[in-house]
């Protein structure tokens, strides 16, 4: 959901046209709903299916505040790296900016960061005790979005010549996959942690430890 000086991306010969924005947001929010499904009728421990359900307003209002963050970590970096972040539609762009790969990485990278913090402060408020059921709901739905965001990186958005894969491919040298194999480590993992019956807290350290090396790894590219 972001956009740096490089705008096309060639995947198997061919340029793959970007989406207009109605359809990328439509597309992402039937993401999360499908996951909000899933999450209502999983039995995840400690997790009240029946106050997921009736709070689902909550979860969905979670789930969009991700979006947000994700968007807002753009604007974070762009400020850090000095560069003039604008919205185009709901896709975040960067006006006469010629940096560096080391600063496109950080740049494509910054809402995955983002969401990446945000699902973590959400794993942490939801092994607190005395949470009301609205609460509970919000954090789920913040980590839902997390895992909408990628899953729709891993579908219709993964060769979108304005997304942020095609930005980290560009600055990084890796190839779409690779870079999709990446980034859906710690989705994969949240998903376990949420949506898995009596999932091993290891899960939790892996998923903490692939977005401490990832951040790490960005920041010192």
């Amino acid at each position: 959901m972001k956009s740096a000086q490089k705008q096309t991306l060639s995947w198997n010969r061919y340029t793959v046209p970007a989406l207009p924005i109605h359809v990328i947001f439509k597309r992402v929010c039937l993401c999360i709903a499908g996951l909000a499904c899933i999450a209502t009728n999983a039995l995840a421990e400690g997790v009240d299916v029946d106050s997921l359900k009736m709070n689902w307003g909550a979860m969905l209002g979670g789930a969009v505040a991700t979006i947000a963050i994700h968007e807002m970590g753009h604007f974070v970096v762009a400020g850090i790296e000095d560069a003039d972040a604008h919205f185009d539609g709901l896709t975040v762009k960067y006006r006469d900016y010629d940096g560096t790969d080391r600063q496109n990485l950080r740049l494509s990278s910054a809402g995955y960061q983002a969401q990446w913090l945000a699902s973590e402060y959400a794993f942490k408020q939801l092994d607190q005790p005395g949470l009301s059921q609205g609460q509970v709901a919000w954090n789920t739905g913040l980590i839902l979005g997390h895992i909408g965001i990628t899953a729709a990186y891993l579908t219709f958005l993964r060769d979108h010549e304005d997304g942020d894969v095609s930005g980290i491919s560009e600055a990084t040298g890796l190839s779409t996959a690779e870079v999709l194999a990446l980034l859906s480590i710690p989705a994969v993992l949240d998903s376990w942690r949420l949506f898995g019956r009596n999932s091993p807290k290891w899960a939790g350290w892996a998923s903490k430890g692939s977005k401490v090396v990832g951040i790490t790894a960005i920041w010192t590219f």
